[in-house]
Formats: structure tokens, C-alpha cells, sequence
């Protein structure tokens, strides 16, 4: 379940000179408070929408919002609203979003650049998670020999629609005995397709 909803902070209180409260009739009392309103999700500020606030009497209490001030505190209100800053924290979430969005970006960005390297000098016993021909699931094809720019590759029967766990496929009776011959162009077309979406290799032991 999303926790959402919107609050507010208070930005700024300052007094109303020569102005009596509407209510008690006592001078100087009077005092104008803004509030900024943000939105959030899980009580983390997502991003501001608008300033509210009203006045306030020292003497007798009184306190009305911003929509039921007389007419001559409404300037005061109005200007006061404009000098109140948000602050930034008020922007928390979308700059925490903004960095999920850049590490996102960043981590594949490496993911690409790794196995871009792995594809330009292959092992023996290197992984390739490829996409099979039924949309949705994943298998693995198993190098077994290098010659240069060809790669002679296994073919695992096994497939999966969870990406996450197409690793756990690779058993040695999962592969076909007859393997097959790619060049490393193929591989790099496949991976520019989105059909080759990982490279592994293995720790060795």
C-alpha cells in the first residue's frame, strides 16, 4: 500500500504594523504566518504546491486563515507570502527520485560497458543470457570453445521467465550435446537486438 497525502512547514511569521485585531480591537497584537504545502509519499516530501497561512491576534487568540482575512490585512498577507521561501528540503523527493533515475542509468551504463568487454575477449565457460524465440523468457548458451573470432557455444534446453534466475539453469545436463558456431559479430548484433542482455563469466575455482 502507497502511504500519500500532503502537509505543510512553516516558512515565516512576522507582525502586522499599525493594525488593530479585527476581533479585540488591540494594536500591534496582530501577527501574519505562512505555511508552505508539499506533497509527500511515506511522509518523505515529494515536491511543493503552494503557499496557505492566515493571521493571528497575541491578545485574544483569534486566528483565521488566509480566505476569511479582512480586506486590509490581505496585502500584508499577500506580501508576506511572496518573501516566504520554500525550502529545499520541501523538493526531498524528487531529488531522492532523480538519483534513483541517474544510478539507474549509471549501473546499466556499466553493465553495457562490461560485458562489451567480456563480448571483445571471450572465455571458455563464459554465460550469455539470451532471450529465446517465446517472448518473455530467458536461456542460456555456454562458450565452449574460442577460435579466434568464432565461438563454438552450448545451448542450454532450459528456459525461464524470470530473468533474475537464468543463471540458475546452468547445470552441465541442462546443455545440448551438439554445440554450434557464432562469430563475435553475431554476438554483438544479438546484444544490440536486446537479445543477448547479459555476459557472465564465472569465478574460477
Amino acid at each position: 500500500m502507497i502511504i500519500y497525502g500532503s502537509n505543510s512547514s512553516h516558512l515565516l511569521t512576522e507582525p502586522v504594523p499599525n493594525a488593530e485585531c479585527h476581533s479585540c480591537g488591540s494594536p500591534d497584537a496582530l501577527h501574519i504566518s505562512v505555511l508552505g504545502r508539499y506533497a509527500h509519499i511515506y511522509w518523505v516530501p515529494l515536491f511543493p504546491f503552494g503557499k496557505t497561512g492566515g493571521s493571528h491576534c497575541g491578545h485574544c487568540q483569534q486566528a483565521l486563515p488566509a480566505n476569511e482575512l479582512p480586506l486590509q490585512l490581505r496585502p500584508h498577507y499577500e506580501a508576506a507570502k511572496a518573501r516566504a521561501r520554500v525550502p529545499k528540503w520541501h523538493f526531498a523527493g524528487l531529488a531522492l527520485l532523480a538519483l534513483i533515475i541517474a544510478g539507474s542509468f549509471l549501473t546499466d551504463y556499466l553493465d553495457h560497458r562490461d560485458d562489451q568487454q567480456l563480448l571483445e575477449h571471450p572465455r571458455v565457460g563464459d554465460l550469455y543470457h539470451v532471450k529465446t524465440d517465446e517472448p518473455g523468457y530467458y536461456t542460456l548458451l555456454k562458450v565452449v570453445e574460442v577460435n579466434g573470432n568464432s565461438l563454438r557455444l552450448q545451448q542450454n534446453t532450459y528456459q525461464t521467465n524470470r530473468q533474475s534466475e537464468v543463471a540458475n539453469l546452468d547445470k552441465r545436463e541442462n546443455y545440448d550435446d551438439e554445440p554450434f558456431d557464432l562469430t563475435q559479430y553475431d554476438l554483438q548484433i544479438m546484444q544490440h537486438q536486446n537479445k543477448l542482455v547479459d555476459v557472465v563469466r564465472p569465478s574460477s575455482k
